[in-house]
């Protein structure tokens, strides 16, 4: 005789409830997990995005030939801007140290003069 045959069929249709039950929690809890994890990927993109730099000083030469090319930029807007740009860098360029001159290690002594 079979297993089975003693479980009466009342505790059947009891057991095929629970067990529906148990798949449509768990259902419905995998999808909550995977939402969450969807809204989680969302809020940190959102604040890495609010985190990037935005162009720190403003247009690179390679925005300014992009909008020059585009039209958006006549030829006198592009060359003014270019020159500015241009200064700008030589201009930050001096006030930066050589790169082959080597600090002084002694205070109050002036830098050297690297040779030429």
């Amino acid at each position: 005789m079979s297993h089975l045959s003693v479980i009466p069929s009342s505790a059947w249709a009891l057991a095929a409830s629970d067990i529906s039950a148990i798949l449509i929690t768990s259902f419905l809890l995998i999808l909550l997990v995977l939402g969450g994890f969807w809204a989680v990927m969302r809020l940190r993109r959102w604040l890495q995005e609010e985190d990037a730099p935005t162009g720190g000083i403003g247009f690179s030469l390679s925005d300014l030939r992009e909008l020059h090319r585009t039209g958006k930029m006549t030829d006198e807007e592009y060359e003014r801007a270019k020159n500015q740009m241009l200064s700008g860098a030589k201009a930050m360029a001096e006030k930066m140290p050589h790169p082959l001159s080597r600090p002084n290690k002694r205070q109050g002594e002036a830098p050297a003069e690297p040779n030429h």
